[in-house]
């Protein structure tokens, strides 16, 4: 018999504002003694994701204040170990496999990042002077167009642009002749740019030739805007090649992530891995590398598997915002036209908030008469008509569907990625979330997941079940559960109004004096102890709203901060 847990009121939380102090202050003296990366002395959650303390949801093992203060206690202990009820759970020992981020999240005292719902890239319409601008810069680009058909070193972005711009309306045209011209050159402007790829593949096989990794990817990219499979170009997987290559540059990396992404392929978790870390470290980057992070992560997350990590877009967006000046730019054209494209169609943020309009406006301010773009002032030896790249660049941005549309092409091997849902034996970004059926969903009444427990900054004791539980079931209750199935997870927690403070586990109890706190991370892998996640990775809200999800990964770590 497994004894009910114990509660009893608890005293009202302290005032925000002493709240709010506390957490300074404890913030202080963690930062006196090299506590990097905490926002409090026991705060589990990441500062820089800008939330304030609301519904006394407490995640962190927050300030000591507050620690002290509650006088409720949850003791889970286990006498014979019987099963939860409705749940099954199979244990396994998992001595070096595992991660590491989160703070003691029985309620955050922070407010619940809310998750936003998928929306195609895209689905928004350019006003009339956009489009206005958009059919200049269309024959702008036509005039520029080389003998064979191609734009030198752009032809993969001008066909993108005008796959994605739709370019002119059949309609707009009553000279059917014209039109049929019209559609032979663009078969052979596409003609050209397979003859590129290939003869890049060709030099870095026979050379050997480094491959440049940019240009490849947007190749993929230019190939999903016309449904063809990157994956199957001529005998060569394009998509393959890309992530056998992965390259340095954070901006580079992102590129290529979302390639793969748009073309349906499998994205490793490794790879999430990373742009996540290049999101939490947006400070450090530049324009153009936060916006293609932002666009690989929201490419990634329309997967139903991990929509989970929607709310990590939320902290490079915000700084990507409040980079647009008072023109409305983020600095250069290229910059702007990218930064639009990254965060046109979020869903608003009051926090994060930036003026379309006036970096619309800013860009057309600057389109030239002939109707193309160019950065200014020229350098020494530029012809003043240059730009054709940064032309189809802005097509993009003041067209709505940028980089981050190709994923939304309802391509046929884009589709038949999405009706298979492993590859490789591992879950992969296939189903684009919304487009499965309710009914399919609630099809699966259980769930699998692990739980997973890390004693000491270096990790000296590892121990992991893995779980079977309910739908919509709190990670508090699967505490529960686990607590059942090996006293090893037994935990003692204070009942707030706002929900539980866990504050012992595998009896381990928090020690503010010493900044030692268990820590929750929501992770989308096994923990690895020799790869440990970062605070972008802590549970977002407190052990009662945390719901588990299929094939999550969850980490409570004892740690010093």
């Amino acid at each position: 018999m497994t004894p009910a847990a114990t509660t009893t009121s608890a005293p009202p939380l302290p005032a925000a504002n002493e709240f709010v102090e506390g957490l300074a202050g404890a913030a202080e003296a963690a930062a006196e003694t090299g506590a990097a990366g905490a926002t409090a002395a026991g705060s589990n959650i990441d500062a820089s994701y800008e939330q304030s303390y609301t519904n006394g949801n407490n995640n962190n093992n927050s300030n000591t204040s507050i620690a002290t203060t509650a006088t409720t206690t949850t003791k889970v202990a286990v006498a014979g170990g019987a099963g939860a009820a409705g749940a099954t759970a199979e244990q396994t020992e998992l001595p070096s496999l595992l991660p590491t981020p989160m703070g003691n999240n029985s309620n955050n005292g922070l407010a619940e990042p809310t998750l936003m719902p998928h929306e195609i890239i895209g689905s928004a319409t350019p006003t009339k002077g956009e489009q206005e601008a958009i059919l200049r810069a269309l024959d702008w680009l036509k005039e520029k167009r080389a003998s064979d058909y191609g734009w030198a070193n752009d032809t993969h972005v001008v066909i993108l642009a005008k796959e994605l711009s739709g370019g002119r309306d059949p309609n707009d045209s009553a000279d059917a002749h014209m039109q049929i011209i019209q559609e032979l050159e663009d078969t052979l402007s596409v003609k050209e740019m397979e003859i590129e790829i290939l003869a890049m593949l060709d030099r870095h096989h026979t050379l050997p030739k480094p491959l440049n990794l940019d240009k490849l990817a947007r190749y993929v990219l230019a190939l999903g805007s016309l449904c063809k499979d990157p994956k199957h170009f001529h005998g060569h997987d394009l998509v393959a090649t890309l992530q056998h290559h992965e390259p340095v540059q954070d901006i580079e990396f992102a590129l290529t992530t979302l390639s793969a992404c748009s073309s349906a392929a499998h994205v490793r978790k490794r790879q999430i891995r990373r742009l996540l870390d290049i999101a939490s470290g947006v400070t450090d980057q530049s324009v153009d590398t936060i916006a293609m992070v932002i666009l690989a992560l929201r490419c990634i997350v329309t997967d139903h598997r991990h929509r989970h990590l929607q709310h990590f877009v939320r902290r490079p967006a915000r700084g990507l915002a409040s980079l647009q000046d008072q023109r409305g730019s983020f600095g250069s054209l290229r910059s702007t036209a990218l930064a639009m494209q990254a965060l046109q169609d979020l869903e608003y943020d009051p926090a994060g908030q930036w003026n379309r309009t006036a970096a619309s406006r800013y860009i057309l301010s600057r389109q030239r008469a002939d109707g193309g773009w160019s950065e200014e002032p020229l350098q020494d030896g530029q012809e003043p008509d240059i730009g054709v790249g940064l032309t189809a660049d802005i097509i993009l941005a003041l067209g709505w569907k940028g980089l981050g549309a190709v994923r939304a092409l309802q391509c046929d091997h884009v589709i038949r990625e999405n009706s298979d849902p492993t590859e490789n034996g591992e879950s992969k970004l296939a189903v684009p979330y919304g487009l499965s059926s309710s009914a399919e969903e609630s099809d699966t009444k259980n769930i699998s997941y692990t739980y997973t427990l890390w004693v000491g900054s270096n990790v000296s004791e590892a121990f992991s079940l893995s779980l079977i539980s309910p739908k919509n079931t709190s990670f508090f209750k699967a505490m529960t559960q686990a607590a059942e199935m090996d006293q090893r997870f037994i935990f003692e927690a204070r009942e707030w109004p706002n929900g539980h403070y866990v504050h012992t586990l595998y009896g381990k109890k928090e020690e503010p004096r010493g900044y030692h706190y268990w820590l929750l991370y929501r992770l989308p892998e096994l923990p690895d102890p020799n790869n440990t996640p970062g605070n972008q990775l802590i549970a977002p809200v407190g052990v009662d709203d945390l719901m588990v999800e299929d094939g999550e990964h969850y980490l409570y770590w004892y740690k010093k901060l």
